[in-house]
């Protein structure tokens, strides 16, 4: 009774002539998007259910995704500005051995992201469907919860920045493709598969966020003209609104995760996905 009748009072601030969202819409899209993009989460699962349940369906919705991960993307490259301008330094620098190293994680990173470069560009059609469902995404955090309760208090101590090789970033990367799906986690899935194989807590949160940067621009710059389609359609506040209220959250969120990789504890991460996933799949039922 409740989503019913939250999802009629969000649906009837629709915009009547065209079907977009509204100022408010967008902005509740994209403080869902920014606080569980870099939260083990799945932000990608909760928009679809955001979408399915209360009716929160722009026209284009992997474009408006998209669009939302900017703001994401925004807020990861602020966290870690420093970082990234030392290993832009280091491209330029001599070969000293902190640059040396700095210069590693970038191919390192660059080779974490062919798997899902690789996989997102052969099957794009087929994971783009699977937006359209609240089974897969349900599924899919059921899948985030498991995942985090295997590595929960694991990584006090383990491999660090210089010891990450060549098949942890691919591996790393590999599992970053099941994220393609909604419900499974970026961040949880690249945690589960540093922090199983050995390596240190921090280090692992590290690799993840950085390691989102050329996955979100890649899906940017794959989506551009869907996105530019969608922005020709209606009003573009909306558009705008969505980003920043994503990139502001996601500042919080990456916060958040921080602190309890250090503390090592992803149990109330995994329980809340179980939650929602469970949820998820019986509102899928009943609403069947």
């Amino acid at each position: 009774m409740w989503a019913g009748d939250a999802a009629d009072t969000i649906r009837a601030g629709v915009v009547e002539d065209a079907g977009l969202l509204t100022i408010w819409q967008a902005i509740i899209l994209g403080v869902i998007q920014g606080l569980t993009e870099f939260l083990p989460v799945s932000s990608d699962g909760h928009l679809v259910i955001a979408q399915e349940v209360f009716g929160l369906r722009p026209p284009n919705a992997v474009a408006f995704d998209v669009l939302l991960h900017l703001g994401t993307l925004v807020a990861v490259i602020g966290y870690f500005r420093r970082e990234l301008f030392e290993m832009t330094l280091a491209l330029f620098s001599a070969s000293t051995e902190q640059a040396a190293a700095r210069r590693r994680w970038i191919w390192l990173l660059a080779l974490g992201t062919l798997p899902v470069a690789v996989v997102g560009g052969l099957f794009e059609d087929w994971f783009a469907e699977t937006f359209h469902s609240v089974v897969w995404a349900g599924a899919g955090l059921l899948v985030t919860g498991t995942m985090l309760a295997l590595v929960n208090g694991k990584g006090a101590t383990g491999r660090e920045e210089g010891d990450l090789t060549i098949k942890d970033a691919l591996l790393i990367g590999g599992i970053q493709s099941i994220a393609l799906l909604p419900g499974v986690s970026r961040s949880g899935s690249t945690l589960f598969a540093a922090l199983s194989t050995g390596v240190e807590r921090t280090t692992a949160a590290r690799f993840s966020f950085l390691l989102s940067i050329p996955a979100i621009t890649g899906a940017l710059v794959l989506k551009s003209g869907d996105v530019m389609a969608m922005a020709s359609e209606g009003s573009h506040i909306p558009l705008i609104v969505g980003p920043v209220a994503a990139g502001l959250t996601g500042v919080l969120a990456i916060e958040v995760l921080m602190r309890a990789v250090r503390r090592g504890s992803l149990r109330g991460f995994s329980v809340y996905c179980w939650t929602v996933g469970a949820l998820t799949l019986a509102w899928s039922i009943v609403g069947a």
